[in-house]
């Protein structure tokens, strides 16, 4: 059942995602990568599911391998998948021997049994093969009614429709609480919220988020490149004060409001050096400085040559030299 390990990943991409707002500057902790039973990674070209970050191995005592339902017409045939899993089911063995956890759903859970990882637990188990789980591992208490169980470190869902709520489950469990808490009003269905949300959004307490302050100064300095720098300028248009204006430029670019314009003016010199004629004093008044010489200085601290080695190596036009002249017809009887 592909749908249930597209149904976690879908969790875990909206764990990632959330843990970016919050926490801007923090690692979430999360990577995944579809595996097969061999371990090995799976290309799933074309479906946005790349994998985060380097992949985990499977050994890793943090890991979680999530395994899905098993496609079995009944019974019987859910033997003959489990019995001829050699590979998965060695995988699943090293995981656990080195101390990782196993969330399996539906069919899926007869992997990790087949294994004796639930022996002298109880679990819940999908109606349609509770019998035949329960005449195959009878070290295991499958009567649980509750549609989620866990046992050690093997999490078991009886149910395929449960795929989102059993790993924000997971999640919550071995990650984050809060986190998969803010997932889950994103991801579950909110009655509530439902309600209530439209009233919040004809009373315009719901509305657009205002632009950022660090938005609003950086839109208005690439408004105004070549007007002098000004500090109080800048802040005024984000409507903060200096001081709050160069602490959250910092948090957010890396860099001070100064340092911002700078990169934009060498921006602008590299495109006039590229497709136009002009000479270095027009270039540097074109990016808000009367003095050449000092605007020189400053693209060369920022590129590592200077402004005409530059326009030499990536200009896109003719020299002014040859401007037009390929565009005459040749004198009559040239090759």
């Amino acid at each position: 059942m592909p749908g249930m390990l597209f149904g976690a990943l879908d969790v875990l991409r909206t764990a990632a995602g959330v843990a970016r707002l919050q926490r801007p500057d923090a690692d979430s902790g999360l990577s995944w990568s579809v595996i097969g039973p061999s371990g090995r990674a799976l290309a799933l070209p074309g479906l946005g599911l790349e994998p985060a970050r380097r992949r985990r191995r499977t050994e890793d005592g943090n890991a979680l391998v999530v395994v899905p339902g098993l496609l079995a017409r009944n019974a019987p045939h859910l033997g003959e998948i489990v019995s001829g899993a050699s590979q998965a089911l060695r995988l699943l063995e090293r995981h656990a021997q080195a101390g990782g956890w196993i969330a399996a759903g539906a069919t899926g859970i007869a992997l990790p049994a087949e294994l004796g990882l639930l022996d002298g637990g109880r679990m819940g188990a999908p109606w349609t093969v509770q019998s035949w789980m329960v005449k195959r591992y009878p070290r295991c208490d499958f009567s649980a009614s509750e549609p989620m169980s866990l046992h050690q470190r093997v999490f078991g869902c009886v149910a395929p429709a449960l795929q989102t709520e059993f790993t924000l489950r997971v999640l919550g469990h071995l990650h984050d609480p809060d986190l998969a808490q803010a997932c889950s009003r994103m991801l579950l269905y909110q009655a509530e919220r439902q309600q209530l949300t439209p009233e919040l959004v004809s009373q315009r307490w719901l509305s657009r988020t205002a632009d950022s302050p660090v938005y609003r100064a950086m839109r208005w300095l690439q408004a105004n490149i070549e007007a002098p720098y000004r500090l109080a300028l800048v802040a005024q248009a984000a409507a903060v004060s200096e001081r709050t204006l160069l602490r959250h430029f910092r948090q957010v670019s890396g860099m001070s409001p100064l340092e911002y314009l700078h990169k934009l003016r060498v921006e602008r010199a590299k495109t006039l050096l590229e497709v136009t004629l002009h000479g270095s004093q027009a270039v540097a008044e074109a990016c808000g400085y009367t003095d050449a010489a000092a605007f020189r200085r400053l693209f060369q601290r920022a590129t590592g040559m200077s402004m005409s080695s530059y326009r030499t190596r990536f200009a896109l036009r003719s020299q002014r030299r040859f401007w037009r002249v390929e565009d005459m017809a040749r004198p009559a009887g040239g090759t």
